[in-house]
């Protein structure tokens, strides 16, 4: 009785060492089935943005985004890329250093006609907080 006793605890530590096994394996793909669903994400696209009086401009680029006010010096953000629901595409920066200012853009895919009449391909709404407050209505093309 003796051995078999001893075989039930060998059986025993084989099958946890092969379930720790195959758990090993499953934790392994799971890096790789992470980098496949980073890799499948949407290139970054490019767009134009300009208010729809004229006050504001910018531009959004995979290597910065750049926001212009007549009044002020440009804005430089970092890209970010955008958060999508369906046809909407919201941007939010942030810039941090002697003060900090936030920057959310919020790109509709519905054509925009500006007061000068130029036709664009996205609705754009745009909310700048720091210095300068800012919440305003805009059209942007995509490059």
């Amino acid at each position: 009785m003796r051995y078999g006793h001893s075989f039930r605890i060998a059986a025993l530590l084989t099958a946890v060492t092969v379930l720790a096994a195959c758990a090993a394996k499953e934790d392994a793909a799971t890096p790789d089935s992470a980098a496949a669903a980073a890799a499948a994400a949407p290139p970054a696209e490019s767009f134009t943005l300009s208010a729809e009086d004229g006050a504001w401009s910018g531009d959004i680029t995979p290597t910065g985004v750049v926001f212009r006010h007549k009044r002020n010096d440009s804005l430089v953000f970092d890209y970010k890329a955008p958060t999508v629901n369906g046809a909407i595409s919201d941007y939010d920066l942030l810039m941090t250093g002697q003060d900090t200012v936030r920057l959310s853009v919020s790109l509709a895919m519905t054509p925009c006609t500006d007061k000068a009449g130029k036709q664009y391909t996205h609705k754009a709404m745009v909310y700048l907080t720091g210095d300068v407050k800012l919440e305003s209505g805009g059209c942007a093309m995509k490059k």
